[in-house]
């Protein structure tokens, strides 16, 4: 972010006619360094929003990890945005965590943090149909369980009452599967038991 590039957005942010806004795709604290402080600084600068796009993995989603993100990334000026639940592709499977992990850390993690702060909505990119808001009931339901704890989700499209579309059936990385990640990777499951509770 040299001044080239500042002269360039601060001729083409000129609000409210034209307005620009960056989004970033921070996963961890430990990505964010003094450099990019100082770009943020020279970016806010301009009257430029910033937000983020978390994804929520194995790597971050530990207890107040994701909360440590969201006051780290506040301190630079960039807001939390979207917490967002890995999509269920085979090739991430080392990645994934159930979706009841993501509703836990809202609820029970990202509740204790003031408002301003914990700003980003825990979403599930549905493919094919888009953004799904996991505090949203209305939009997706367990239909079922499996022997090895695999929560079955039926997503809904938010056109659903406007036009004919086809929903997602998405299987879920089972809960014991992941506590077993956890306990490996040297975390107490029971600090985790109450995962049980979020569908």
């Amino acid at each position: 972010f040299d001044e080239e590039l500042l002269a360039i957005l601060r001729t083409y942010h000129r609000p409210p006619e034209q307005t620009i806004t960056l989004v970033t795709h921070v996963q961890h604290p430990y990505e964010i360094s003094q450099e990019m402080a100082e770009a943020m600084r020279k970016i806010k600068s301009l009257g430029i929003d910033v937000y983020n796009q978390q994804v929520f993995t194995m790597q971050n989603c530990r207890k107040f990890e994701t909360c440590f993100l969201r006051e780290s990334l506040k301190g630079i000026g960039i807001s939390p945005y979207y917490l967002f639940n890995l999509k269920g592709k085979e090739e991430t499977a080392d990645f994934k965590v159930p979706v009841a992990r993501l509703l836990q850390e809202q609820k029970e993690e990202a509740r204790l943090m003031p408002g301003l702060v914990r700003t980003d909505k825990p979403v599930f990119n549905v493919p094919t149909l888009g953004k799904n808001e996991l505090n949203a009931w209305q939009d997706h339901e367990i239909i079922m369980i499996l022997n090895d704890g695999s929560r079955i989700y039926e997503f809904y499209p938010w056109e659903k009452y406007m036009a004919p579309v086809n929903t997602y059936v998405y299987k879920d990385t089972p809960i014991y599967d992941f506590l077993r990640r956890l306990e490996a990777l040297g975390e107490n499951p029971d600090d985790y038991k109450t995962i049980w509770y979020y569908f």
